[in-house]
């Protein structure tokens, strides 16, 4: 090989390296996992490997300062769980002051980011393949009698604490108000606090665009308890459809999908974050409990899954499905809602409100989308810092 042949080749190497870090530079963040996020902020990031009762392999993420001379000792442990079609990552996807991931770890708190079963994070099973039909057979109430007391007694095991403070939005919220009504003494016992952005437990007066598909509720629900499998996953076709068309001048028309979709305010979020948000968004649920939370809007009640006469005589013993009763709970509870939330209606909340113990205090945002709980930097100083405050004054256990 002559010096001439080398030179070239070193060239053509040198060319597609920079190509190469062009290309990571402008995927950036759409294109990173969680911890990629929590690292590139100059956090700690550790992955946890969760397995339910039902066999389901969930992933939580650990986020932490970067020690820096002596170790300190964590502080409480605090569980973050995300909603609907989401993951771990919304809790940091904005920047470090924005972020309540990083804004808690910042705070002294040991901040524990769940993943429940089916988003892009826990489609594990120790013998059920995510190709398998049955593996989708779940809705949130698996979620709720299975995924969050494993993810609690596994945090409360690893970090040797009795008792954690728990941070839902959206449907993780209605996961807390489920599990912690069916487990009384187990949630008293364990949770300090329950923390509800965007409170969902009934949602007969949603106004996104689920409620437009009322008036073929059969039809829908049919089909979707009928598939089994997998809805609106996270794939690199997400990505690159909110790269290319949520920038610049298109900007405005994912701005109105989102509103239509679960409720969102231009004005609370940084739109140069849009793609990114996007990337992310939506993480993968099954169809089953896209079907479930139809059968919320139709019926008005906070009730488990309707398998239809039959299947509820096989699996309740009874005719209907059973009801969920959040008034049951026993653990000190704030609820944080925003007045303008088109999913978490405040017609909704005020029915929460009248049975739940929300003796942390009841917190109402003007201006404020379904959304903004995540990604709104109007939360900073709004439902963040309140949550904060509410903390400090909670007696230590």
């Amino acid at each position: 090989m002559t010096a001439a042949s080398l030179n070239h080749i070193v060239a053509i190497l040198a060319v597609l390296l920079l190509h190469t870090q062009q290309l990571r530079s402008q995927s950036g963040e759409e294109y990173m996992n969680t911890c990629d996020i929590i690292r590139l902020r100059g956090y700690e990031c550790t992955e946890h490997t969760v397995i339910t009762k039902d066999k389901y392999i969930l992933t939580m993420h650990r986020l932490s300062p970067k020690q820096c001379g002596e170790m300190k000792k964590p502080g409480r442990p605090i569980i973050l769980q995300h909603g609907l079609l989401q993951s771990s990552i919304h809790w940091v996807i904005n920047y470090a002051n924005q972020s309540l991931g990083f804004l808690l770890a910042n705070a002294g708190y040991d901040v524990w980011l769940g993943n429940i079963r089916g988003n892009i994070y826990s489609k594990g099973h120790t013998s059920l393949s995510p190709y398998l039909k049955e593996y989708w057979n779940f809705t949130f109430d698996q979620m709720a009698e299975y995924d969050l007391p494993a993810m609690v007694e596994y945090v409360l095991q690893v970090t040797n604490h009795s008792s954690l403070d728990y941070v839902g939005h959206s449907q993780g919220t209605l996961i807390g108000f489920a599990c912690f009504s069916e487990k009384p003494d187990w949630a008293r016992q364990k949770i300090r606090s329950f923390h509800a952005f965007a409170p969902v437990a009934y949602v007969g007066h949603t106004k996104t665009v689920l409620r437009l598909l009322r008036p073929f509720f059969q039809l829908v629900n049919w089909m979707l308890k009928h598939s089994h499998y997998e809805i609106l996953p996270n794939t690199d076709g997400v990505k690159w459809v909110a790269r290319k068309i949520c920038k610049g001048k298109t900007v405005p028309i994912c701005e109105k999908v989102l509103h239509k979709l679960g409720g969102y305010e231009p004005r609370n979020v940084n739109a140069t974050r849009l793609s990114i948000y996007l990337s992310h968004y939506p993480a993968g649920t099954s169809t089953l409990n896209i079907a479930h939370f139809g059968q919320l809007i139709k019926t008005n009640k906070m009730q488990k899954f309707d398998y239809g006469t039959k299947g509820n005589l096989l699996r309740y013993n009874q005719t209907f499905p059973p009801q969920y009763h959040p008034e049951r709970s026993r653990v000190p509870t704030a609820l944080y809602w925003g007045a303008n939330d088109v999913l978490s209606v405040e017609k909704d909340v005020r029915r929460l409100i009248n049975i739940t113990h929300s003796e942390l205090g009841l917190y109402r945002y003007e201006n404020t989308e379904h959304v903004d709980f995540m990604w709104g930097l109007n939360m900073i100083d709004a439902a963040y810092a309140q949550l904060m405050r509410v903390l400090s004054k909670l007696p230590a256990r």
